[in-house]
């Protein structure tokens, strides 16, 4: 079947990519009021958990984001940062009186730079493991799986990972798909099949460009990045499987910081006040509503 360029999608796409590069490496951004201008959502300060902030953070909150992933954070066309990660944290934030500083940085430096004592906090559509769980702290906002997207009418359906043997597959730097790809290959040689060959792109907008101009077979993520994605693309592209079940998603923070109680206390405080719902309806994720936020939960070890 021959699949018509969605003009649109790619030149917002192309957009998308040529602001966040635009971005990239920028000093702290200060965040703008809750959500966009046309929906503003935000918190007020609750005399409660802003006690709850140690005296030596200070009342700004300073965040790693792995931008270029939408729906979860990304720069819309006139440059501003924007997401569901970016509304969560904002708006819990500011139940705790403090104002955000938004740092873009690549998604593979995330973890190092919290290790660094760089950032208060990271976002990048984080998916909260046991490995992970050893170097940072987490502070659980979403449950979310992976999914896999292919032009509509390819045909190609995906029921397990080996399904992507001889398949060309694009995904983001750093990302668990790449380390699930490795894992895979010897299986796929040892079945007398052709190994997965992986695209590794620096943002989800350039991994679902390369499915669009049919450099790859299947576009593979988390399934809020995907879903977005298939959306925005007016039935040009499908979701055709998924991988895992549904894990946590979470905002990463230094391990034993002093601050992933607070900052987990202001996010449940957005689910109880009916902020949390209204951010999710606003990305049309809320599938992936979770009824409390923990610090660590337990998760598989990889």
């Amino acid at each position: 079947m021959r699949v018509r360029t969605n003009l649109r999608f790619l030149t917002c796409a192309l957009t998308a990519t040529a602001l966040l590069a635009a971005g990239c490496g920028g000093g702290a951004e200060e965040a703008a009021p809750g959500g966009t201008a046309k929906t503003p959502i935000s918190e007020r300060p609750v005399p409660s958990l802003t006690k709850l902030v140690p005296a030596s953070q200070g009342r700004t909150l300073h965040v790693g984001v792995g931008a270029g992933s939408p729906p979860d954070e990304f720069k819309n066309e006139q440059g501003v940062l924007e997401g569901w990660e970016v509304d969560l944290v904002r708006a819990a934030a500011q139940t705790l009186g403090m104002k955000v500083a938004f740092t873009e940085a690549p998604f593979d430096s995330l973890i190092p730079g919290l290790q660094a004592d760089r950032y208060d906090a990271a976002i990048g559509q984080f998916g909260v493991t046991g490995d992970r769980e050893k170097v940072v702290d987490f502070v659980t906002t979403l449950s979310s799986n992976e999914q896999f997207a292919a032009r509509a009418g390819s045909g190609i359906k995906v029921r397990g990972l080996a399904d992507l043997c001889g398949r060309k597959v694009s995904t983001t730097r750093g990302s668990r798909e790449v380390e699930f790809a490795k894992m895979q290959n010897p299986k796929c040689v040892a079945a007398g099949e052709k190994p997965i060959d992986v695209k590794v792109f620096d943002d989800s907008n350039k991994a679902s460009l390369a499915l669009m101009s049919s450099r790859v077979d299947l576009f593979w993520l988390g399934s809020t990045a995907v879903q977005y994605f298939v959306k925005t693309t007016e039935g040009q592209a499908e979701v055709v499987g998924e991988y895992l079940d549904k894990n946590p998603l979470g905002i990463a923070m230094p391990k034993d910081t002093p601050m992933a109680k607070p900052l987990r206390a202001g996010v449940q405080r957005t689910i109880a006040s009916g902020t949390y719902a209204k951010i999710l309806k606003k990305w049309g994720i809320q599938a992936g509503a979770i009824t409390t936020s923990e610090v660590n939960p337990k998760v598989s070890a990889d």
